[in-house]
């Protein structure tokens, strides 16, 4: 086990890595949160296998190259316990690259690296790496690194939940028949039960990425005009998102008829007057996620159009009066479909209003009719009451906010108007 601490990496918790590209990692896990639900089900510590939850466990994004890469992170019930991450050898030079300082190390693997920096040319990273190389014990294999971090823990032979996303099942039947009967149980739904309010921490980099989002998507309309291709447009998206250094997702710019596409993916319209054109834009930076959209026209709105963005207006601004802790998930729904419906949408439908984000898109509660869980203080959530009619067009409002004692704080700005170019 190696513990890699301030002292040990040549970058600053507050700043970036080399050529800043990797953000030095910060606690970004609930740890309260944690240990109440671990207390609640007698649980020990949790393993963390899928990406979204190694990250939330070491504060950042450490993504394996192929399926089969085995890297967890163990988040111990002891809230003083740092936790622990168990990764192959040859990731250890990413771990260098970020300058983590939140967890100890556990390595395994053959992986194998020649020579020294000494006296060479060098960088921070790589000298970081080497020294981390000389002090690190590596084990055979990821059940051994994982069953070391466990016992240095002081866990023993207790209850623990495993993430069973991403672990090998052969690791994971091997983990079981080690350790007593029901000791090991299934952990994906309590890492997102646990992830559901979320830290300081989370809400700033949330907010970070809305604010990308919204700032391309503001260039993005700008961009409209007559003969405009869909396909320029969502470009200009993917290249701005890619030089701010996140990564561009679902790209939904569709123009005229094909604005009531939810999902686009092949672009092949150029841009009409009277067009509407449809915005539902996704991205994440530093792992987390953003999603956004808009609507524009290209010169002035029709009755038509005017009409069903004003009722599509109605129910988002409902569905919003209703953000508050307390409230159930299914309310914020009906509440928000009843008044499109009452607006000029009689025949509205939908299955769902809105969805939590966070380390992934959809966060795991999701404002629909049969989500009856309750908003708590520090959910964040994306609030959209899109329409899609084929043959006529397609609206998008979507905005993100996070749940306040007494309501709810937009971490997106734009106004929520119907755009006119």
């Amino acid at each position: 086990m190696t513990e890699f601490n301030q002292a040990a990496s040549p970058f600053s918790s507050a700043g970036r890595g080399v050529g800043s590209t990797a953000a030095a990692a910060e606690s970004t896990a609930n740890r309260q949160r944690a240990e109440r639900v671990m207390r609640r089900d007698g649980l020990q510590a949790l393993v963390a296998t899928t990406p979204e939850n190694v990250g939330y466990v070491i504060g950042s994004q450490l993504r394996a190259t192929n399926w089969t890469m085995q890297i967890y992170a163990v988040l111990p019930a002891d809230p003083t316990a740092r936790p622990r991450l168990i990764i192959p050898t040859n990731r250890l030079g990413v771990v260098a690259q970020i300058g983590l300082t939140t967890a100890d190390l556990y390595l395994y693997s053959d992986f194998f690296l020649e020579g020294s920096p000494e006296g060479r040319a060098s960088t921070p990273d790589v000298d970081a790496f080497y020294a981390l190389l000389q002090t690190a014990h590596t084990y055979a294999g990821p059940l051994e690194a994982l069953n070391a971090a466990l016992h240095d823990l002081g866990v023993g032979q207790a209850a623990v939940g495993i993430d069973e996303m991403r672990i090998s099942p052969s690791v994971y039947a091997q983990f079981e028949a080690g350790r007593p009967e029901r000791s090991v149980i299934r952990a994906y739904a309590l890492f997102r039960e646990i992830r559901q309010v979320k830290t300081p921490v989370e809400i700033r980099r949330l907010r970070e990425a809305a604010i990308l989002n919204e700032r391309l998507e503001r260039e993005l309309i700008g961009l409209i005009r007559e003969g405009v291709h869909e396909e320029e447009i969502a470009a200009h998206y993917r290249r701005g998102i890619v030089s701010a250094g996140a990564v561009p997702a679902m790209v939904a710019v569709g123009a005229g008829p094909r604005s009531a596409l939810p999902l686009i993916e092949r672009y092949f319209r150029r841009i009409e007057q009277g067009d509407l054109v449809r915005f539902d834009l996704c991205s994440h930076l530093d792992g987390y996620w953003a999603d956004t959209g808009r609507t524009a026209v290209l010169g002035e709105a029709d009755e038509w159009q005017t009409k069903h963005f004003a009722a599509v207006y109605a129910g988002w601004e409902t569905a919003l009066e209703q953000v508050r802790p307390g409230v159930q998930a299914s309310e914020i729904f009906e509440a928000a479909v009843g008044r499109v419906r009452g607006s000029g949408i009689p025949h509205y439908r939908r299955q769902h209003v809105g969805h939590a984000i966070g380390l992934e898109l959809y966060d795991d509660i999701v404002l629909g009719p049969s989500d009856h869980r309750v908003l708590e203080e520090g959910m964040v959530f994306c609030v959209e009451v899109p329409y899609y009619e084929l043959g006529a067009g397609g609206f998008q409002i979507e905005d993100t906010v996070v749940v306040t004692p007494d309501g709810y704080e937009f971490l997106t700005g734009m106004p929520r108007v119907l755009y006119r170019q």
